[in-house]
């Protein structure tokens, strides 16, 4: 059963003032502050650009939409985990038209560090060093056993309470050790390679057109026309400020979708892909592939089983 104090940050949580700053209660022992499952419902309010007095870790369990870290935007779906460090602003943004679910681990950084073991301590530290202005956004690409981790945790929450303490500060040590090791190794780029907002801004109607109409067929030339462009000058554009081309962001942004609909429906690879906007099967299998390094069919069973 939630304590008072959970429900209240809940509460803030889903129902936002718009607020700067929300803090969280800080104890004066222990590496967790809390743990909460926080559903999003639409209509969704809008959320303003807020910052905490500590570090809290988010997890999209479901939905999909845009996540901003300071001027950098970040499409999230199922798996995709963002880190804000204390001070660091940040808010959803552009959400989908279904229910949006994440769960947020909330840390005490300050008495972390001083309490790290000797073993955890260089890779941790230089790892909270390396995000302590920007914060840290890691795609829906498979994160090998943060699911596990995670899912652990909340289940000795519910099942030990205040007595599993010690056994989720483990926990939470181990899943730091992952999200840190796969930081400093990763070279997958997300899904519209962040860029700040004024940078985008000449191409911005391109990508809200890719939002609203990602499940029907999307001429370049139509994306130019947007954006007021020749198609030729619109590629250049595109490229040089997203880092890749128009092709590629539309079909990596449908392969994002898709993970949603595997991971939270029961639908046919098939109609997923149909949904996703993908004329062909063939087509689905293909890109998804090349960016998930798996089958469509290979991920969600993955997903499934953790």
């Amino acid at each position: 059963m939630p304590s008072s104090s959970d429900l209240e940050l809940r509460r803030q949580l889903e129902e936002p003032l718009n607020q700067a700053c929300r803090n969280y209660p800080i104890p004066e022992t222990g590496m967790l502050v809390t743990m909460l499952d926080v559903p999003y419902y639409p209509p969704f309010m809008e959320d303003a650009p807020h910052y905490h007095n500590c570090m809290e870790i988010g997890i999209c369990v479901s939905g999909s939409g845009s996540v901003r870290l300071r001027e950098k935007l970040y499409p999230f779906s199922a798996g995709s985990i963002i880190v804000a460090p204390r001070g660091v602003f940040h808010n959803q943004e552009y959400a989908s038209e279904q229910m949006i679910y994440w769960r947020y681990l909330v840390l005490n950084d300050d008495y972390l560090l001083r309490h790290l073991p000797e073993r955890y301590r260089h890779l941790i530290t230089v790892f909270f060093d390396s995000i302590r202005e920007s914060g840290l956004f890691l795609d829906s690409s498979p994160l090998s056993g943060t699911d596990g981790v995670i899912q652990l945790m909340f289940d000795l929450r519910r099942q030990g309470g205040a007595e599993s303490s010690a056994e989720l500060e483990l926990c939470l040590l181990l899943l730091l050790q992952l999200i840190a090791r796969h930081a400093e190794s990763s070279t997958l780029t997300a899904v519209g390679e962040p860029v700040d907002a004024q940078q985008r801004q000449p191409i911005e109607a391109a990508l809200a057109y890719v939002y609203e109409h990602y499940k029907e067929d999307i001429p370049i030339s139509e994306l130019a026309r947007s954006c007021s462009m020749s198609e030729s000058y619109f590629r250049k554009q595109f490229l040089k400020i997203m880092g890749q081309s128009p092709l590629e962001y539309v079909n990596a942004y449908r392969i994002h979708r898709s993970m949603n609909l595997l991971r939270t429906t029961n639908d046919s690879i098939q109609n997923i892909a149909v949904r996703s906007g993908f004329s062909s099967i063939a087509a689905f299998n293909r890109n998804f592939r090349q960016l998930a390094g798996v089958s469509p069919s290979q991920w969600r069973r993955t997903k499934k089983e953790r």
